[in-house]
């Protein structure tokens, strides 16, 4: 996944991130390595699936405390309440972040800025399509005890962290007169500030000020040299986020959501939205009219079923189940006149007879009550005459070697019965009789 970092611009509220300020950059690629760093406008930015942005150490505090594991409801008064005598500004405009949790929870270090620079940075940003993600303070690029002698345009900067990880810095302007510029060697003959106080275990420098480090901090200091993109390529991995509370990113659904209503509320997708709530209109009315034409049809059918079967069966009082009536009046025709029923054995056999393999069907048990008969049949048979009942869509069913063959209609009972009632025996032999 690539990343973007940015660092957010030093100045006001108006310039923090705007339009106009070009923010030095670096993208870095899946395995973390630099690939590309400069300065460019929010806009023209290049594009990454992850966008991160540095604060700059002149716009914050980093502040060491002691708050012991809480919920992070209770998170933001434990904050406001630990650091209210610390904070050199009004708290109302304050932006309060916790650092990353230690082991136990509990938090040890917690970052103050102004929150209207800060949020217009944001705005800007996400209005050129590079929202960050996370916000990460510039001092907590470098390790405790760690410091980063640096080159800017007017002059150097000097920034370091004490053991207990707060951070401080040190602007040390060039002589304007003297013409020396930060890549110049006028800036060898500096001498050590003496309001200097940081001991460090490792300080970062320029390439260029490295024999200027050595001199302030000794030779037996361990420099290192670093460029920018180097120290700023440090974000990925770090595990802090100003994006807290109020500056909290929001869920990627309300910003899809909140992007979307914004777009159609311009005149363009007004008329478009209008469009499409008319043909939604036209739709909703067209199905209606095609359900209400197929309940009218479904009751003539009903109607035209109901008179069929009264004109069949004189005398009926109420047609409930057309199919189920007829099927017991002409069973009970046919119980009159003599002649098997369609849930007598002589049918349920004839339908047996059609899914059982002529000559080869080796019937083991048969059970028979009015309406259901049960082979018992090898396994394998019983499978291939599921088949055949599947195939000429007769009312039988294969379960593991019995095969339970029915009628079409309802099998609760026949009006005049059977003679025998139930039935039930052993075939020793092969095929099936009865």
């Amino acid at each position: 996944m690539s990343t973007l970092v940015v660092r957010l611009h030093q100045g006001s509220a108006a310039s923090v991130g705007g339009k106009s300020t070009a923010l030095d950059y670096t993208l870095l690629n899946a395995n973390g390595l630099a690939t590309d760093n400069g300065h460019a406008q929010p806009a023209l930015l290049p594009r990454a699936q992850r966008v991160l942005a540095v604060l700059p150490a002149e716009q914050l505090t980093l502040l060491a405390l002691n708050l012991p594991a809480m919920p992070p409801q209770r998170l933001q008064a434990a904050l406001a309440g630990a650091l209210e005598e610390r904070l050199l500004h009004d708290p109302v405009g304050v932006h309060l972040a916790a650092g990353p949790r230690e082991a136990d929870g509990s938090v040890r270090l917690a970052c103050a800025c102004e929150r209207a620079p800060l949020a217009a940075a944001l705005q800007a940003l996400a209005v050129a399509g590079r929202e960050p993600a996370a916000v990460v303070p510039e001092p907590v690029l470098l390790a405790p005890a760690e410091a980063w002698l640096s080159a800017l345009p007017s002059g150097l900067r000097l920034l370091w962290r004490d053991a207990d990880g707060e951070a401080a810095w040190l602007h040390l302007p060039l002589d304007a007169g003297a013409g020396a510029t930060p890549a110049d060697p006028a800036h060898e003959a500096l001498p050590r500030p003496e309001l200097l106080t940081a001991r460090p275990t490792r300080v970062l420098v320029d390439p260029d000020l490295r024999d200027l480090a050595a001199r302030w901090f000794g030779p037996a200091a361990d420099i290192t040299p670093v460029t920018h993109a180097d120290v700023l390529a440090r974000a990925a991995q770090s595990a802090w986020n100003l994006r807290q509370f109020e500056l909290a990113p929001q869920a990627a659904m309300q910003r899809g959501m909140a992007g979307l209503a914004k777009q159609l509320r311009t005149p363009a997708w007004r008329r478009v939205t209008m469009l499409v709530g008319v043909l939604l209109l036209v739709q909703i009315v067209g199905i209606n009219l095609v359900a209400m034409k197929l309940r009218s049809t479904r009751n003539q059918l009903q109607t035209q079923v109901q008179t069929v079967v009264s004109e069949a069966l004189p005398g009926t009082p109420a047609v409930l189940d057309a199919r189920l009536q007829m099927q017991r009046a002409l069973d009970n025709a046919r119980l009159r006149a003599g002649k098997p029923t369609s849930s007598s054995l002589e049918a349920l056999m004839g339908a047996a007879s059609q899914v059982l393999p002529e000559k080869t069907a080796l019937v083991r048990t048969l059970d028979y009550a009015p309406g259901r008969l049960q082979l018992g049949l090898p396994g394998e048979q019983a499978d291939a005459a599921q088949a055949r009942c599947n195939l000429l869509q007769l009312p039988c069913a294969a379960t593991g070697d019995t095969l339970t063959v029915g009628t079409s209609g309802s099998g609760s009972g026949n009006a005049g019965g059977t003679p025998g009632g139930i039935a039930s025996g052993s075939i020793g032999g092969a095929g099936a009789s009865s």
